[in-house]
Parts: C-alpha cells; structure tokens; sequence
C-alpha cells in the first residue's frame, strides 16, 4: 500500500500545521502537557480540539477537527480510546495526513482493546493516515522542533534517530542523552506500533540526511523477515543499535534464517546506557581496523582493569615491540611497566606522559588506543602550571626568557597542537605548559598589545576557535574584568587547557585514523564536547571499542 516512506512519513516528521485533539486547561490530563509541549516548541499553527474548551493557554479552541478553517498535517490524540474512533473519521473528513495516538486502552488491554485499535487503523488507511501508537508517550522531530510528549522530556537536535517500543526506556535514553550533551534528529515512542512499524522507521532513517546512528528499542517484532530484510539495506550505510529484552517467536524465527545478518548489521547491547555508549563512540571515532590495543594510564590498577576488559570483549592487549619500549625508556622512569598496559608508575612529569600516546598510535600493529584518566585534565591544570617552574629548564631558553616573548609564542604553540603536525608534539607540548604558566603571571602593567593583535588576527584566519579567542583575550584585561564575568584566570586557563588537550585528541584521531577512545576515573557524568567524549571506565571503553570493531568487520564481509 505504501511505497515511498519518505513522501508517506514526511508530513508526519514536519507538519506545516498540528492539531491537538483533547488539548486541555486540566493539569491533571495528560492533554495539558502534551499541548504544553507543543506550544513550547513547535513554531507552527497549532489548532487545539476540545468540545468543553473555548480557549488553552491564550490559542483558540475548536470543537471539531473538521471546524479548523486551515488544512491540518497532524493530529495528536490524547482523548479516551472509546472516542479516537470517531475523532479519526473527522480527520479523515478533514484531510489530515498523519497523527500520534497518545492514548491508551488498545491492543496492549486484550482482545477487546485489539478490535478498537483495529478499527481506528481501518479508518486511518481508508484516509491515507500514517499514525504512530496508539498507546505511546508522543515523539520528537528536530526538523520541525515539534515535541509532542506527553510529559515533559529534555531534547536536543543532532545525528541520532531512535525509535522505542517501551516509552519509559525511550524517555530515559533521550533525558540521559540530552544530559549526556547528545542529540536527536527523530525520537518516536511508538507504543502498540498499529501502522507504522519499526522498520518503517528505521526505513525512513536510514534516507533521512541528517541521520547518523539509528537506536531501537524493540519488545516484539511482527514481521521479522521484513525487518531484516530493511536492516540490510540501511546498516551498510548507518549502524543500527538495537537494545532487545525478549526474543518473540517471529524475531527468532528470522534471527535463525539471517543469524548472520542481524548479529552483523546490529549492534546487540545489553542497556540503555551502553546504547548511548555505543552511538556516542561511532559518531566521533573511526572504526578499528582489526582488534589490537594499546592502553596508557596513569595508575597501574586501572590499566589491569582495562586490559581485562579488553580481553573479555575479545580485543587483543598488543605487546608493545622492543623498539618502542626503547623509546618510552627515555621518557619515563626506570620503573615504568615496560609494557602494555603503559604506566610510567607515578611519574609526575605530566608533559612526558602527554608525548607516550603518539608513540603508541606510530605502531602500524596498533589498531586503537585507550586513554586511561583523560577526563581529569582540568583537574591537572593546576598541576600543569605548577609544574612550569620545576620543568622550566627543560625548554628551549628562548621560551623562557622573558614574559612577552611566551606571550607572542603561545598562538603558534596552539596552532601546532591543532595542526597536521601535532605529531611532532613533544617541543609544543613543553611550550604550551610554559606558555600557559606565564600567562597565568600576566599583571595588568604588562603589555598585551602583541597577544591581543596576534589573537584577534588567529580569529580573523579562522586557524582557532572564536571561544577559544576570547577566553586567551579575556586573560588580557585584568583582574576586575575576569571576577565580573564571575571566574578567575587560573579557571580558564584550566579550562583552555582541557580544550586544547580534546583539541589535541581529536587531531590523533583524524590523523591516525585509528580510535582513541578515552575516559574518566569517576562515574560522574560527562558530556559530549566538541566531538569529544569520556567514558567513566575502561570497561565501557573496551565496550565500545568492541562494536565499533564488529561494524568494521560487518561491513568488510558485505563488502566482498
């Protein structure tokens, strides 16, 4: 019957109109909260339906669908199951081309509940309405930045679609993104899923530009050949998450005729929080290209920890050849672990310890790297500048010699750190430690006319980014000025350096093209930051770095 999901899905993800049928003034219905989401993010016409209602939160009510004068392109029911019929048959009188059933009372009741939501799809389709539901929590399309929630849920744009069959799981996964500084292009809670499948959704993502990784949670799947069938066209292209409690006979029916297929094109995880784990990891990292990992920590404990996790998902903790021990030798202390994981075993001398990663991603054998305690870095700022007086004689003395010469040197040191040639790190890496310490010195006598021209010219060329620029302009304009916007200079420099050290990640990565997936050592949350992420254990880490490996050899076996 339906042959374009696109055209037939498109009215449904951008609505040039919605009207809300059982919008309410009641604080205790679901309709007030779900037409509260509306008006809160939709830019649209937004008809309220209510027969009791004159008029919700300042927009005018209508008593019928069929009363709206403009066209509708979709309905959102929050009204009792006995009445959606009837509301249906107007929409379809009035042309509306798609809706989301909010209400429940349907299959997930029995058989009773099964024949009214039978009724309702017979109506739908005689009316070509896609609809989601019934018995949903709403969706989120950030295209149209239409939330139509039943209860209030924290969203925000960006490359993921995730379609879930449970609305609490969908609900906590959005939330926990949204904290977690990840976005969603498309959310669907799709409840009872009477029309639109979940293939039908993955289908359309799978087309949809702006969509990089697809999440599903699924309970139950009606077609199992058919959902196969869509996933192999869409995973070549775009992973495919999927996290599933149960397995219902039709899904182990078509998982035992495709095993092959599904145990490569989707991604199996076990909860909600690795789901974001995983999405998170392939929208910022290359795949691995076979299974061999290189671990540097600042603690030997967690590196063992690390290592066993690695050899649990089946990554191989590489032997680092003797050549590279050779060259850690020179860096380190004698103490060091002389292996993999890398642990210079207490060592304080932090720009060392910043110089081992690219020596270990040079391996043509390593296929990734684990960065053990990365997220601590603004807690190292202090210790980083501390430092500056103890290693001061290690660097060149013409980095050293006066206060305005480490002021004018500071933007190359920066643009090295972002540029292709990071990997001649080291020298630059001493020099930003240096730069920084004596910037933090600057008093407000000194002159900074070099620094701001240099800075505002580093703006201009579009070599840094502008934040970036006006945090080192802010360090030029004395102390009053930094306490108004309420913090201090050794506060940005801290956070100048944990941007500088992501700045420095994320040109490993590209350069190298090999993962570089790092962490914290708490389990506090962190956030996705300029397409950098720390995850909270090497466990987790070696987690994802295990599916993006499996991605990596579905798609070479597909491709043969």
């Amino acid at each position: 019957m339906y042959n374009d999901i696109i055209k037939d899905l498109d009215p449904l993800f951008n609505p040039k109109s919605v009207a809300h049928i059982g919008a309410t003034n009641n604080r205790n219905k679901w309709g007030f909260s779900t037409i509260t989401s509306l008006i809160h993010t939709y830019k649209g016409p937004i008809y309220p339906v209510n027969p009791h209602e004159d008029d919700i939160q300042g927009i005018t009510v209508f008593k019928k669908v069929t009363d709206i004068p403009g066209s509708v392109d979709l309905a959102v029911f929050t009204i009792p199951a006995e009445r959606v019929a009837a509301a249906m048959e107007d929409c379809v009188q009035k042309g509306v081309k798609s809706a989301v059933i909010i209400s429940a009372g349907f299959a997930e009741t029995g058989p009773e509940g099964k024949k009214l939501q039978d009724e309702v799809l017979a109506i739908a389709r005689r009316g070509n309405i896609r609809f989601i539901g019934p018995n949903c929590m709403g969706y989120w399309s950030a295209s149209s930045s239409l939330a139509a929630f039943m209860m209030p849920l924290l969203v925000k744009d960006g490359p993921i679609a995730f379609v879930s069959q449970g609305g609490n799981v969908g609900a906590a996964v959005v939330v926990a993104g949204y904290e977690r500084g990840v976005g969603f292009s498309h959310y669907v809670s799709c409840g009872c899923a009477a029309d639109i499948q979940i293939e039908d959704y993955i289908e359309y993502f799978g087309k949809a530009p702006n969509v990089k990784v697809i999440l599903t949670y699924i309970e139950g799947i009606n077609d199992g050949l058919k959902f196969i069938d869509v996933v192999k066209k869409v995973t070549p292209n775009k992973p495919v998450i999927m996290l599933k409690p149960g397995k219902t006979q039709a899904a182990a029916v078509a998982i035992k005729s495709h095993s092959g297929a599904l145990a490569g094109g989707i991604l199996r995880v076990n909860t909600p929080e690795e789901m974001l784990d995983v999405a998170i990891g392939l929208l910022v990292q290359p795949l691995p290209k076979g299974p061999n990992v290189a671990i540097i920590t600042p603690g030997g404990s967690y590196g063992v920890l690390c290592a066993d996790a690695c050899e649990q998902e089946g990554l191989n903790v590489m032997k680092l050849p003797k050549k590279t021990i050779e060259e850690l030798d020179q860096i380190f202390p004698p103490r060091w672990s002389r292996g993999n994981p890398v642990d210079p075993a207490g060592d304080r001398n932090f720009i060392a310890y910043l110089t081992a990663p690219v020596r270990l991603l040079d391996l043509p054998t390593a296929d990734a790297l684990i960065f053990m305690g990365f997220g601590g870095f603004t807690l190292f700022g202090n210790l980083m500048l501390q430092q500056r007086t103890k290693t001061e004689n290690t660097l060149k003395p013409e980095y050293v010699a006066s206060r305005d010469a480490a002021i004018k040197a500071i933007i190359p040191v920066i643009e090295d750190i972002k540029s292709e040639n990071i990997y001649k790190v080291e020298t630059a890496i001493k020099q930003l430690v240096g730069m920084l310490g004596l910037v933090l010195g600057i008093k407000d006598e000194t002159p900074i006319e070099d620094l701001a021209t240099i800075l505002i010219a580093a703006r201009h060329s579009g070599r840094l980014d502008n934040s970036l620029v006006d945090d080192l302009l802010d360090l030029t304009k004395g102390e009053d000025y930094i306490i108004s916007k309420g913090t201090t200079r050794v506060a940005i420099i801290n956070d100048m350096i944990s941007r500088l050290m992501r700045s420095m990640v994320s040109q490993w990565i590209a350069s190298y093209q090999k993962p570089v997936l790092t962490t914290t050592f708490t389990e506090e949350q962190v956030k996705l930051v300029d397409d950098h992420y720390d995850y909270t254990s090497g466990n987790r880490a070696a987690r994802v770095l295990a599916k993006l490996l499996e991605y990596h050899r579905y798609l070479n076996q597909i491709s043969r």
